[in-house]
């Protein structure tokens, strides 16, 4: 085989280190029995990377993968686990006999420092899963998705948002572009196990072209369990942060439940009426104790009065005649 240079033209695609990258080639109808291969290097000298022959359904060749729509006259090839050695020369062909059609495809592979590569959420069934994925300022403009992978597609399932700051929902998922912060937004409502599978997070071009940038790992298990499964982690946590407190550590916070106006008012509410209890419970305390003090005080003054002194003087008085009485017969009686 042989290569004519510009045949089908070219296009540049960008793909991010741990990620991937889906790309579409077109080529005649004439050719859909044809086999489809693509390969690194230039026209002279290209290095097979998938050749296959197979019709409307997805090949593997180790991180390679290639689906040959023979309705749409179209190829994609998806290179999964980006690293940035794979850059380079490729071309998109067709295997014919004389002279083969290609279209060469530059692919530039970067580390997007504003992303990350991989993330993992859960949730209940019957709960809702919210995504969130930064991508490079430099694909504002273009339109963002969130894929479902099945098996070496990695776009099984699609649901895409092409404005900003406008809500776009397909099925159970909701997607929302803020373009101003690079930040992509998704909710699943309403999951069950069934939407346990790993998503992605990416943009795609205006020739069509995707890329994958952030790997999404969600999990859904059963409401009694993940009950259980929080109450766990809350106690653990718990025993972590005390030792990172005594270690003189600074613990990690995971997650932070956001406090919404009702709940702040009734715990300002709570905490004030502590306070109101905490202060009368002192006051009356005092007055109390002040009541105390004064009956102890007039106590003390009748007991000064000279009605009293008297009768006390008198009690003495027969209390040391008795014992004058009493002595003689003690004798008379030793």
């Amino acid at each position: 085989c042989w290569f004519v240079v510009g045949v089908l033209g070219s296009i540049n695609v960008t793909g991010y280190s741990g990620g991937g990258v889906s790309i579409t080639c077109r080529y005649d109808r004439r050719y859909t029995d044809n086999k489809k291969y693509f390969c690194k290097g230039r026209w002279s000298e290209c290095t097979d990377r998938i050749r296959t022959n197979t019709k409307n359904k997805w090949v593997d060749s180790g991180r390679f993968s290639l689906y040959d729509d023979t309705s749409a006259a179209v190829f994609t090839v998806t290179i999964r686990d980006l690293r940035e050695q794979d850059s380079g020369t490729y071309q998109c062909a067709v295997d014919k006999s004389g002279i083969d059609f290609y279209t060469e495809v530059n692919l530039k592979v970067v580390t997007a420092d504003c992303c990350e590569k991989s993330i993992s959420l859960s949730a209940a069934a019957g709960g809702s899963v919210n995504i969130s994925c930064r991508y490079p300022q430099s694909h504002s403009a273009d339109v963002k998705f969130v894929c479902r992978r099945s098996g070496s597609d990695l776009c099984a399932e699609e649901t895409s948002v092409k404005e900003s700051r406008r809500w776009s929902a397909e099925g159970q998922m909701q997607l929302y572009d803020d373009r101003e912060q690079q930040l992509l937004t998704g909710i699943i409502s309403h999951v069950t196990q069934q939407h346990s599978a790993e998503y992605w997070c990416g943009v795609q071009s205006d020739q069509g072209h995707k890329s994958f940038i952030t790997r999404v790992l969600v999990s859904v298990t059963d409401a009694n369990s993940h009950r259980i499964s929080t109450s766990s982690s809350t106690s653990t946590s718990s025993s972590s942060s005390s030792s990172s407190f005594s270690s003189g550590e600074s613990p990690l916070v995971s997650s932070v439940s956001p406090i919404t106006g009702s709940s702040l008012i009734i715990s300002v509410s709570v905490l004030l009426l502590l306070i109101f209890t905490v202060i009368l419970i002192v006051i009356i305390t005092l007055w109390r104790r002040r009541q105390l003090h004064n009956a102890h005080s007039s106590f003390k003054r009748s007991q000064r009065t000279p009605a009293n002194i008297d009768a006390v003087g008198r009690i003495n008085v027969i209390i040391k005649q008795m014992f004058v009485l009493i002595k003689p017969i003690t004798n008379c009686s030793i």
